[in-house]
């Protein structure tokens, strides 16, 4: 999809950030695959019947979908060996199953471990908002997390074999669209933002100038 660094961000500065999703997220064969459309639509068909969901509805997102990942946190970390699958799951289903439990359960967090409890309350005040649930964070303690978290040991094997599968539930794919853009964003905005350093730390003498004509 991209065969530098330097052509992702460059797509990334030229593309309003919800048509890069559509256009590089969304509808593409993921870099893991290698182009094998046979091989992404059948992994993806597996995972989708043991969760319970369309095959349509599972996304690959991070670094195994593009080569780099998009976590602006991860500086372009390029997909290795030791990369995720992550995977967007479009259901409004699961969605409301899980935010009903974040919504009633409050006291029964006690319980919790604290790392767990911080991530329920984080979902609390921001990803419940923006209709996503991370389910990697707490998928253990969500009513379906038993049935996922046995179909996720399933699917590491494979093209998955020796990677961690993880999953982020989204309520639809305006959800979907909306985090992945504001990452993007993120990015364009820390990009800009160097390249304004750059040129306030160049000695006006090494700044190239046109020629008048």
């Amino acid at each position: 999809m991209f065969d530098s660094l330097q052509a992702l961000q460059d797509a990334i500065l030229k593309t309003d950030p919800k048509s890069f999703v559509s256009h590089y997220i969304i509808e593409p064969i993921p870099f893991a695959f290698s182009g094998d459309f046979t091989g992404w639509l059948g992994w993806k068909e597996s995972l989708a019947s043991l969760i319970d969901v369309d095959p349509h509805d599972v996304v690959m997102t991070g670094s195994a979908a593009l080569g780099y990942s998009l976590n602006p946190d991860k500086g372009f970390k390029q997909f290795d060996s030791a990369s995720d699958f992550d995977c967007g799951v479009i259901s409004a289903y699961y969605f409301d199953v899980a935010w009903r439990f974040l919504r009633q359960s409050q006291v029964s967090w006690l319980s919790y471990p604290s790392k767990t409890r911080y991530a329920l309350n984080s979902h609390r005040k921001r990803y419940v908002f923006q209709g996503t649930i991370a389910t990697d964070m707490i998928l253990g303690v969500l009513p379906f997390g038993k049935e996922w978290l046995g179909a996720l040991r399933a699917m590491e094997t494979g093209s998955a074999a020796g990677r961690d599968v993880k999953l982020r539930i989204y309520k639809d794919f305006d959800a979907l669209r909306f985090y992945q853009a504001n990452n993007i964003q993120r990015l364009r905005d820390a990009m800009a933002d160097d390249l304004e350093k750059h040129v306030e730390d160049t000695p006006l003498n090494e700044i190239p100038i046109e020629d008048e004509k």
